[in-house]
């Protein structure tokens, strides 16, 4: 009985599991190009990012990332104010998750200067160095650590 009820939690939970390990590892690339941002954005579109905050998070990443290579202005403007708006909304939800910080970290430090999207670049980065050593999972907290060594953020 103890093994059945294993195999059924096993089943319920591993999708997810899944699902933000590619989400994470096709986040890291996703920025690289057009055709990068579109795979990010199809393997978002597949997980329950309705649901879930984080994954919510990364749809709205996907959708700036979108506005970078957006050709149409209107497009570039639309999907950016989708993706800012469903970040944010992540973070209210749950401004103490690292992974939401990260990821709104991330899209502050790349967005053009002109969306005025930069005022928490100096909290969620200060957040992220205080809080990154405390963070339970081994993978998420050496996932984070290899963007903070990357991102330009943490440059100086």
């Amino acid at each position: 009985m103890k093994l059945f009820a294993l195999l059924i939690s096993l089943l319920i939970f591993s999708p997810n599991l899944m699902d933000i390990t590619e989400v994470r590892n096709s986040y890291r690339y996703a920025k690289k190009s057009a055709e990068n941002t579109e795979k990010f954005y199809q393997i978002i579109q597949k997980t329950n990012y309705k649901t879930d905050n984080v994954l919510s998070a990364y749809y709205g990443c996907a959708l700036t990332l979108k506005a970078s290579f957006a050709d149409k202005r209107g497009d570039k403007i639309s999907f950016f104010k989708q993706g800012k708006k469903i970040i944010e909304a992540a973070i209210t939800s749950e401004p103490d998750n690292i992974e939401l910080r990260m990821i709104r970290l991330s899209v502050q430090t790349s967005a053009p200067r002109i969306t005025r999207y930069y005022k928490n670049i100096e909290s969620d980065k200060k957040f992220l160095q205080d809080n990154v050593n405390k963070v339970p999972s081994p993978k998420l907290k050496e996932f984070i650590k290899g963007f903070m060594s990357t991102s330009e953020a943490f440059a100086d």
